[in-house]
């Protein structure tokens, strides 16, 4: 018996591909198993699995060379999925860099008198704003703080 799919495909685990509407056997590559992260089956193949995404609920591919970059390079373990398309995928990257900068410099720049500091740090709360997604009371607060302070030093330098 072919339990876990090591000889054909069609034979993995259907928890690997649970959310997938399709999936394209026809295009099944053989695994490096070596290189994957597993705790009870690796996954011998790859194939093109299509699903919705669920943030903006357009139909994507998770293609081969996506998942062999998961798996096999950045140790992903083999039980995880892509949930989101490419661009949801990165607009999520996007706004988790621009929480990790607001929340790494918002305590220096409100202290400090850097005037640039203040207006790119003021940017950054500003994108983060256009991506339309709940932020604290406490984000929209400082930003009006940084306005006050950005237009005081301006003030200063106009004198």
């Amino acid at each position: 018996m072919d339990y876990f799919g090591k000889a054909n495909s069609q034979n993995m685990p259907q928890y690997f591909f649970w959310d997938h509407m399709h999936l394209d056997h026809s295009s099944a590559v053989r695994a490096d198993v070596s290189r994957q992260n597993y705790s009870v089956c690796p996954r011998y193949w790859y194939v093109d699995a299509t699903s919705k995404c669920s943030r903006c609920k357009k139909m994507f591919c998770f293609t081969i060379a996506d998942q062999k970059r998961w798996y096999e390079e950045l140790g992903f373990y083999v039980d995880s999925y892509a949930k989101n398309c490419r661009a949801c995928r990165n607009d999520e990257r996007k706004q988790k860099s621009l929480r990790q900068a607001y929340d790494r410099d918002i305590e220096a720049t409100l202290c400090s008198n850097d005037i640039v500091a203040k207006k790119c740090l003021a940017d950054v709360i500003d994108e983060l704003c256009s991506y339309n997604s709940a932020l604290p009371a406490k984000l929209h607060e400082n930003r009006r703080l940084l306005n006050k302070q950005i237009l005081r030093l301006t003030q200063q330098v106009d004198k």
